[in-house]
């Protein structure tokens, strides 16, 4: 064994030098960390401070009752129709399109038959487009055209030609 003088230095062991110099890294960067968060921090004195708002929030209410009125007519839930104007009777293509109008906004009955007694099964709205399907046919002195609306299937129906007119006419 070997002896030491008094006044030597004892060597370092090689894991307490890791530690030594791990511990300075860490306080090094600790220190760092510290400094940018000082440097970095805003003023509050740039804002004044937001006064609160009172917001006032009423009571609910009761929701109003709301009638709802069905788009599909079934049966004679309607008054009887009108008499039809004496317009020239129009002859139509299948396949064309065409609106309805001179109902003076109350609608054209498209009815599951043709026949004025026929029940109404959808009533089209003035300017509203059909595509001709099938006619013409002439029942209780009227010219009758089967239509279906080329957006909704479902809505068709036999409509009196007087109040027909071709899509493409002003």
């Amino acid at each position: 064994m070997r002896k030491l003088l008094p006044n030597s230095i004892k060597p370092l062991r090689p894991s307490c030098i890791w530690t030594i110099i791990g511990g300075a890294f860490g306080t090094a960067l600790v220190i760092a960390i510290l400094i940018i968060g000082v440097l970095s921090r805003r003023t509050s004195f740039a804002n004044p401070p937001v006064e609160p708002k009172l917001t006032v929030v009423s009571r609910p209410t009761p929701t109003p009752q709301v009638e709802i009125t069905p788009t599909r007519f079934i049966g004679t839930e309607l008054p009887p129709s009108p008499t039809p104007p004496e317009l020239p009777e129009r002859d139509f293509d299948h396949g064309q399109l065409v609106t309805v109008f001179g109902t003076g906004g109350d609608g054209l009955r498209l009815r599951r038959e043709p026949d004025l007694d026929a029940a109404i099964g959808f009533l089209g709205m003035e300017n509203e487009v059909f595509r001709v399907i099938d006619g013409p046919i002439e029942a209780d002195g009227y010219l009758w055209w089967y239509l279906v609306n080329p957006y909704e299937g479902s809505k068709s129906g036999w409509a009196v030609a007087n109040y027909l007119r071709s899509a493409d006419e002003p």
